[in-house]
């Protein structure tokens, strides 16, 4: 077995389980010739997929198909990342991570993000550090009596719902079919431009495919409640930087949260590095002591071609 590691951060690896290094790296960015020269080049028979920006669509697998058997992806929605039935034709074997597997770990991260924004936490923290001591300089949010938007109610974004209700806020959801099932219990299921304009927060928890494709853009930043905040830990293309990055700065927008980037790793020069309305974090959010071990011990584990 001819092991091939796309995005997947060595020095993790180096430093806390050595014993998973089983084959190459190819970090990002890289184009499509250069993995599949890669794949001849060394023989490459397994992907394991972490970090990600392309697909691997008709064309591209079918490039890879005398050569790779099994692509592994440490993803746990992988439908905007492959053709399925194109991978299953050419008798590529496609794993995943489990639906469930970390999904209170990011919801508790969001809802950190969330606190920290409403609460001007780094923000104290900084004018402290600069000598700063004026109580009056800024002001913070409560979060009872606002309304929280959580865009996706899958595992996570239940979660998110469940660990919110007792703060006291009013919550909405929008969700692929608003017809799955009854209304569940102090949650009101709304369209995407209803949640928009009528949240003070909103939580981005769905998975990157064609219809969630920067679905947050100028327009809907423009129909924003006054100080509204905006918590990401979907994936980068969820929303149109751009346009949040303008947002921030005309006001439209309050704070941006996120952990994920359009690109990863993010650049230094970036308008959203740049910026002092906006809490970042590098992709993190799933990873804790005891969630990280529990994840590679599964993804590690399904190699088997």
């Amino acid at each position: 077995m001819n092991v091939l590691y796309i995005g997947v951060c060595k020095k993790n690896l180096e430093l806390y389980y050595p014993s998973y290094i089983r084959g190459r790296f190819l970090d990002s960015p890289f184009t499509d010739d250069q993995l599949v020269a890669t794949v001849k080049q060394h023989r490459i028979n397994v992907l394991m997929v972490d970090v990600f920006h392309s697909s691997f669509n008709k064309c591209l697998l079918n490039r890879l198909k005398d050569h790779v058997r099994l692509i592994n992806f440490s993803y746990q929605s992988i439908e905007s990342l492959i053709d399925m039935q194109e991978a299953k034709r050419l008798g590529i074997l496609v794993k995943k991570l489990p639906d469930d597997l970390y999904c209170n770990e990011v919801a508790e991260f969001a809802i950190t993000q969330l606190l920290c924004a409403c609460k001007g936490s780094f923000r104290f923290d900084r004018d402290i550090r600069n000598g700063e001591w004026n109580q009056a300089a800024h002001t913070n949010f409560s979060m009872n009596g606002k309304t929280l938007g959580i865009v996706g109610y899958g595992n996570i974004g239940k979660r998110i719902a469940s660990l919110c209700k007792p703060w006291g806020m009013k919550i909405l959801v929008t969700k692929k079919s608003r017809h799955m099932g009854p209304q569940p219990a102090g949650i009101t299921i709304v369209d995407f431009p209803t949640l928009i304009s009528q949240s003070d927060f909103i939580i981005l928890a769905v998975p990157i495919k064609k219809d969630t494709y920067q679905m947050v853009d100028r327009v809907h930043i423009q129909k924003l409640k006054k100080n509204t905040i905006i918590v990401n830990i979907s994936r980068g293309n969820i929303v149109d930087e751009k346009a949040i990055a303008e947002g921030l700065e005309k006001g439209n927008l309050y704070q941006y949260c996120t952990d994920v980037f359009s690109q990863e790793p993010i650049d230094k020069n970036h308008e959203l590095v740049k910026s002092n309305k906006t809490i970042l974090s590098p992709h993190i959010a799933w990873a804790t002591d005891s969630s990280l071990k529990k994840t590679y011990d599964i993804w590690f584990g399904q190699t088997t071609i």
